[in-house]
């Protein structure tokens, strides 16, 4: 059976627009304040935490800060001190982090990337300096790192991190801090081959350093942040080194080693290995072949019980988190956790010059199948006897300042063993592009068209597109995006929760901005979205009225009202809702969150009906040690036939996670995870050794149960695993 649809997309509408954007001045604010030379040292400090070397007065002295938050514009109220220099091989920044009180200093010693709510140093480098994509590095007061990605069009939420970057990436880097009578110091060496950077010489970089003092809510930037400006890295300052660097071999090679067990089977040990491999400093191949995926950290478990769509989980398998973000378009074309079992991968990312590249290529072994005019709800975990290779090539070309014109390929070619890999596939062929103009404004757009055939089911080609527009500034924000996937629209190797939509959402918020230390912003919004199908029926409409209010020691609250729309199994329910948050840190040792929503709910089933919903979400962390950290999460969801009477479904879920720091290198974990809803009881044990990224070692014992009818859970399984790997650099 073959499907036929013409495809017709506005190309002359999409021309005129880039054509109309051009004409405006793009401004760009006068940097040279905030643009340093550095010096070379001539010997290299010692990164221990101390700034006693002579050397750093050598370097460019900072002294300049600004406070964001939360008063905007203010002087800091303690001061900051900030040394950087170079040498052949690393950048070298310094921070002496003055206070006044420092027994009231955040800092906990935890694994790396694990901190949160800390005092911290961060250190943007744009090394492109094109106002995209920067490399962050930063240090809490106790010397523990965290690294990762900010990408400033960024698709948000779905995984995305917290504000500010995704640090999945890794990458090795020194660092050491200390606390004294005067506050703490920070000191880290980067080394250039733990970057990527243009094949030039001088180098001008963006750079911005920030400093956050949590217990006074207080965010200070060396170059001055604005809500007057529509970006983060357009405000960042430069730095210019006009010396050569030495880029190294960049080559890394790192050997793994796991085994896995199963109760009463035999230990199953596995070999793989990864090679990265640096055509030049900008342009960076990765080899893997039988590739370690094993969930060291687990997914927290989400509610799964009654969902119309698939539910949506991280990537967190190494391989894939490297240059991720070089696959970001406004539709989700590339979402790695379809690639369920790969038995190798290729990839090659970079930038040269104005034009970014990324390649990805992987062999799968239990891929989801191809599906053409259905929901996503394939199961990942079920055993599929088809074979996937799976490609994705990705350009893009900067225009100017924040601003990219792209294409994007997927391809999924899939076959029975033995057979053509070739029998049936999924093409993806889509161009994008982002504008930003007049300081305030971004317009985004997508083109996406693909090509299926899934044993008898064939299509011609299916469109699909996005159009966004966004104003963004101190007081008054506003967007509106315009979505249509076709039915028969299909990406397999993307993250789709519907088709069959022509979808319009808008919204808009004033920020009242008090700026104390009780009240940093006030932020009413209203927002409307509607949906109709391609048979131009109406299946959803939904107006929302929310507030937010951010404040007092990382307090956030925000409530919303809603009143709703939904079309399913040809039947129209209107539907109320209200739901609530809040959040605060209000101590170095407690955080939590706390969040409440009721209203009419829909009973997803062949005989739906309108019933109504309570749910509670309860987080707490605490830390009563500086090396002990306590989390739990309670999610409780209450389905009742009619508001006060029977009771329909009732799923509770208790996750606990328990996390002892012995050192700076080796840790204990304990996760405990109850859902009563299906009578499951999973423990995890996990013991690491991470002497830096890459190059760890982990023993874990995981244990499911399940519940019987007498009440007594029994065994379904207890796995041993353990992994080794070291992460060599040439």
């Amino acid at each position: 059976m073959k499907i036929k649809r013409k495809l017709s997309l506005p190309v002359i509408i999409i021309l005129s627009v880039l054509y109309i954007f051009t004409l405006f001045s793009f401004s760009q604010e006068n940097q040279n304040n905030y643009k340093i030379n550095l010096p070379k040292f001539h010997s290299p400090p010692k990164i221990d935490g101390k700034i006693e070397n002579p050397i750093w007065e050598k370097g460019v002295i900072i002294d300049t800060f600004t406070q964001f938050e939360p008063q905007e514009g203010a002087n800091p109220s303690e001061n900051t001190m900030a040394y950087v220099g170079y040498d052949d091989r690393n950048l070298y920044i310094a921070v002496r982090c003055f206070d006044s009180n420092p027994e009231a200093i955040r800092a906990c010693l935890t694994k790396r990337d694990k901190v949160e709510g800390d005092d911290e140093v961060t250190i943007y480098l744009d090394t492109f300096n094109d106002k995209k994509r920067a490399f962050v590095f930063q240090v809490n007061p106790c010397g523990i790192q965290n690294d990762g990605i900010y990408t400033e069009t960024r698709r948000r939420g779905r995984g995305r991190g917290f504000f500010g970057y995704d640090r999945n990436w890794d990458t090795f880097f020194l660092s050491e801090a200390s606390i004294d009578d005067s506050g703490y110091n920070v000191e880290m060496a980067i080394p250039f081959k733990s970057l990527r950077f243009p094949n030039a010489q001088p180098q001008t970089w963006g750079l911005q350093i920030m400093r956050t003092i949590k217990r006074k809510n207080e965010e200070i930037y060396w170059r001055p942040r604005s809500r007057d400006i529509n970006g983060f890295l357009v405000q960042s300052g430069t730095l210019e080194i006009k010396g050569a660097i030495d880029k190294g071999k960049n080559i890394e090679f790192m050997p793994v080693l796991t085994g896995l067990k199963q109760s009463d089977e035999k230990f199953e040990p596995e070999a793989g290995l990864n090679l990265k491999y640096g055509i030049s400093s900008d342009l960076i191949a990765d080899i893997t072949y039988n590739p370690d995926f094993s969930q060291v950290e687990a997914d927290m478990p989400q509610v799964e019980v009654n969902q119309r769509y698939a539910v949506y989980y991280p990537e967190k398998r190494p391989f894939f988190l490297e240059g991720k973000d070089f696959y970001d378009t406004p539709l989700e074309l590339v979402y790695t956790r379809k690639i369920v079992a790969p038995q190798w991968g290729v990839k090659l990312t970079g930038k040269t010059g104005k034009t970014t590249l990324a390649f990805l290529s992987a062999f799968d072994t239990n891929p989801p199948d191809i599906k053409i005019g259905e929901e996503e709800e394939e199961d990942e975990e079920e055993y599929n006897p088809y074979n996937a290779l799976v490609n994705v090539f990705r350009i893009k070309r900067d225009l100017y300042s924040e601003s990219h014109i792209g294409f994007i390929m997927t391809d999924k070619e899939m076959g029975l063993s033995g057979d053509s890999i070739t029998q049936n596939y999924n093409r993806v062929l889509g161009v994008d592009g982002h504008f930003k103009f007049q300081n305030y404004y971004r317009f985004s757009f997508q083109l996406l068209s693909s090509l299926s055939k899934m044993r008898d089911v064939e299509t011609d080609f299916v469109p699909a597109m996005n159009f966004s527009f966004s104003r963004r500034a101190r007081h008054l924000s506003f967007s509106a995006s315009w979505t249509s996937i076709h039915p028969e629209f299909e990406a397999s190797s993307g993250f789709f929760r519907r088709k069959d939509i022509h979808s319009l959402n808008t919204r808009v918020s004033y920020a009242f901005l008090p700026q104390n230390d009780l009240i940093i912003s006030i932020r009413p919004s209203f927002e409307y979205r509607r949906i109709y199908d391609f048979n131009n029926t109406l299946t959803d409409e939904e107006f929302q009225l929310t507030g937010f209010i951010n404040g007092w020691r990382q307090s956030h609250l925000w409530a919303t009202v809603s009143s709703e729309l939904e079309r399913y199994e040809g039947i129209n329910f209107r539907k109320k809702n209200f739901r609530a948050n809040f959040s605060s840190e209000p101590f170095s040792w407690l955080s939590g969150r706390l969040s409440y929503s009721f209203g009419d709910a829909i009973k997803y089933e062949d005989n739906p009906y309108l019933g109504y919903k309570t749910s509670l979400g309860v987080t707490l962390t605490l830390k009563p040690l500086t090396n002990l950290s306590l989390y739990y999460d309670l999610k409780s969801d209450d389905f009742y036939r009619v508001k006060g009477g029977e009771k329909d479904y009732e799923v509770n879920i208790i996750s606990q996670r328990i996390n002892y720091q012995i050192s700076r290198h080796l840790s204990l974990r304990l996760i405990t995870d109850y859902k009563d809803y299906d009578a499951e009881l999973y423990n995890s044990i996990l013991l690491s050794y991470e002497l830096r990224p890459g190059t760890v070692f982990y023993f874990g014992i995981d244990d499911n149960q399940e519940r019987g009818e007498s009440g007594i859970f029994r065994r379904e399984g207890r796995y041993y695993f353990i992994k080794f790997s070291y992460w060599w650099r040439i």
